[in-house]
Protein backbone atom coordinates (compact mmCIF):
# COMPACT_ATOMS: atom_id res chain seq x y z
CA UNK A 1 0.00 0.00 0.00
CA UNK A 2 1.93 3.40 -0.81
CA UNK A 3 1.50 6.00 1.52
CA UNK A 4 1.79 9.37 1.06
CA UNK A 5 1.02 13.14 1.67
CA UNK A 6 0.23 16.18 -1.59
CA UNK A 7 -0.17 19.42 -0.14
CA UNK A 8 -1.55 22.77 -2.42
CA UNK A 9 -1.78 26.12 -1.64
CA UNK A 10 -4.87 27.80 -3.47
CA UNK A 11 -6.54 31.57 -2.81
CA UNK A 12 -8.43 31.35 0.39
CA UNK A 13 -11.40 32.15 -1.99
CA UNK A 14 -11.15 28.69 -3.66
CA UNK A 15 -11.19 26.24 -1.01
CA UNK A 16 -14.04 24.19 -1.42
CA UNK A 17 -17.16 24.77 1.49
CA UNK A 18 -18.26 21.04 1.39
CA UNK A 19 -16.50 17.26 1.52
CA UNK A 20 -17.57 16.57 -2.24
CA UNK A 21 -15.30 19.83 -3.42
CA UNK A 22 -12.47 18.99 -1.43
CA UNK A 23 -12.77 15.97 -3.20
CA UNK A 24 -12.68 17.06 -6.37
CA UNK A 25 -9.58 19.29 -5.64
CA UNK A 26 -7.55 16.05 -5.98
CA UNK A 27 -9.23 13.96 -8.56
CA UNK A 28 -6.98 14.92 -10.97
CA UNK A 29 -4.19 12.71 -13.02
CA UNK A 30 -0.75 11.64 -11.22
CA UNK A 31 0.52 13.48 -14.54
CA UNK A 32 -1.55 16.70 -13.14
CA UNK A 33 0.02 16.33 -9.88
CA UNK A 34 3.53 15.67 -10.79
CA UNK A 35 2.82 18.83 -13.38
CA UNK A 36 1.79 21.22 -9.85
CA UNK A 37 4.61 19.74 -7.91
CA UNK A 38 7.54 20.65 -10.71
CA UNK A 39 5.47 24.42 -10.81
CA UNK A 40 6.16 24.91 -7.65
CA UNK A 41 2.87 24.88 -6.45
CA UNK A 42 2.41 22.16 -4.75
CA UNK A 43 4.50 19.30 -2.43
CA UNK A 44 4.75 15.44 -2.44
CA UNK A 45 6.00 13.11 0.66
CA UNK A 46 5.66 9.91 -0.16
CA UNK A 47 7.45 7.39 3.11
CA UNK A 48 9.33 9.34 5.59
CA UNK A 49 6.50 12.07 6.44
CA UNK A 50 5.69 10.44 9.93
CA UNK A 51 9.87 10.56 10.99
CA UNK A 52 9.55 14.31 9.37
CA UNK A 53 6.46 14.92 11.99
CA UNK A 54 8.72 13.28 14.82
CA UNK A 55 11.86 15.11 13.97
CA UNK A 56 9.39 18.45 14.32
CA UNK A 57 8.43 17.65 17.64
CA UNK A 58 11.42 17.73 19.39
CA UNK A 59 11.61 17.11 23.45
CA UNK A 60 13.94 20.05 24.37
CA UNK A 61 11.47 22.29 22.89
CA UNK A 62 7.68 21.65 24.05
CA UNK A 63 4.68 24.00 22.27
CA UNK A 64 4.98 25.93 19.61
CA UNK A 65 4.02 25.38 15.93
CA UNK A 66 5.76 22.34 15.34
CA UNK A 67 2.29 20.62 14.56
CA UNK A 68 1.42 22.69 11.41
CA UNK A 69 3.85 21.17 8.32
CA UNK A 70 3.19 18.01 8.22
CA UNK A 71 -0.18 17.04 9.67
CA UNK A 72 -1.46 19.76 11.07
CA UNK A 73 -4.80 22.16 10.10
CA UNK A 74 -8.24 22.02 10.29
CA UNK A 75 -9.42 18.32 9.49
CA UNK A 76 -11.73 17.66 6.56
CA UNK A 77 -13.44 13.78 7.13
CA UNK A 78 -13.45 11.44 4.03
CA UNK A 79 -16.92 9.96 4.17
CA UNK A 80 -15.70 6.83 2.87
CA UNK A 81 -13.55 6.22 5.70
CA UNK A 82 -9.87 7.56 4.42
CA UNK A 83 -7.81 9.92 6.47
CA UNK A 84 -9.28 13.09 4.29
CA UNK A 85 -7.86 16.27 4.09
CA UNK A 86 -6.23 18.91 6.23
CA UNK A 87 -6.77 22.88 5.68
CA UNK A 88 -4.89 25.39 7.28
CA UNK A 89 -5.84 29.20 6.38
CA UNK A 90 -3.48 31.95 5.46
CA UNK A 91 -2.18 32.48 9.07
CA UNK A 92 -1.54 29.23 10.09
CA UNK A 93 0.22 28.86 6.93
CA UNK A 94 2.14 32.11 8.03
CA UNK A 95 2.92 30.07 11.10
CA UNK A 96 4.33 27.21 9.37
CA UNK A 97 6.13 28.91 6.98
CA UNK A 98 8.11 30.77 10.11
CA UNK A 99 8.19 27.81 12.39
CA UNK A 100 9.88 26.20 9.16
CA UNK A 101 12.32 28.87 8.45
CA UNK A 102 13.88 29.20 11.91
CA UNK A 103 14.34 25.05 12.51
CA UNK A 104 17.75 23.79 11.79
CA UNK A 105 17.72 20.53 10.42
CA UNK A 106 20.87 19.29 11.13
CA UNK A 107 20.01 20.07 15.02
CA UNK A 108 16.63 18.02 14.71
CA UNK A 109 17.93 15.54 12.72
CA UNK A 110 20.93 14.93 15.73
CA UNK A 111 18.29 15.13 18.59
CA UNK A 112 15.70 13.14 16.77
CA UNK A 113 18.67 10.35 15.93
CA UNK A 114 19.08 9.64 19.54
CA UNK A 115 15.28 8.52 19.97
CA UNK A 116 15.39 4.50 19.90
CA UNK A 117 12.32 5.12 17.54
CA UNK A 118 14.56 6.38 14.68
CA UNK A 119 15.54 5.53 11.20
CA UNK A 120 18.96 7.35 11.06
CA UNK A 121 20.67 5.84 8.26
CA UNK A 122 21.85 8.11 5.08
CA UNK A 123 19.20 7.70 3.07
CA UNK A 124 16.61 8.61 5.57
CA UNK A 125 18.87 11.81 6.42
CA UNK A 126 18.85 13.20 3.08
CA UNK A 127 15.14 12.28 2.40
CA UNK A 128 14.17 14.32 5.09
CA UNK A 129 16.36 17.00 4.42
CA UNK A 130 15.32 17.35 0.93
CA UNK A 131 10.97 16.95 2.31
CA UNK A 132 12.11 20.07 4.92
CA UNK A 133 13.72 21.95 1.98
CA UNK A 134 11.06 21.54 -0.09
CA UNK A 135 8.51 21.89 2.67
CA UNK A 136 10.03 25.40 3.79
CA UNK A 137 10.39 26.93 0.47
CA UNK A 138 6.40 25.62 -0.29
CA UNK A 139 5.17 26.92 2.76
CA UNK A 140 7.51 30.33 2.14
CA UNK A 141 6.03 31.09 -1.10
CA UNK A 142 2.11 30.40 -0.25
CA UNK A 143 2.63 32.39 2.70
CA UNK A 144 3.94 35.14 0.66
CA UNK A 145 1.11 34.70 -1.47
CA UNK A 146 -1.84 34.93 0.98
CA UNK A 147 -2.51 31.50 0.11
CA UNK A 148 -4.19 28.44 2.32
CA UNK A 149 -3.11 24.96 2.13
CA UNK A 150 -5.10 21.79 1.71
CA UNK A 151 -3.23 18.71 2.57
CA UNK A 152 -4.59 15.38 1.38
CA UNK A 153 -3.85 12.04 2.84
CA UNK A 154 -3.26 8.84 1.12
CA UNK A 155 -2.61 6.23 3.90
Amino acid sequence: MSMWIYFQGFEPSGLPGDVAGFEALFDVEFDELRRRVRAGDSVWLESGFFQLNELYWPRSEPGGDRELPVFGGRHIPDPSGGPGHAVLGPPEVARAAAYLEGVSFPDRWQEWRQLPSSQSDEEMRERLAQYHEDLRAFYGRSAEQGWAVVKHFSF
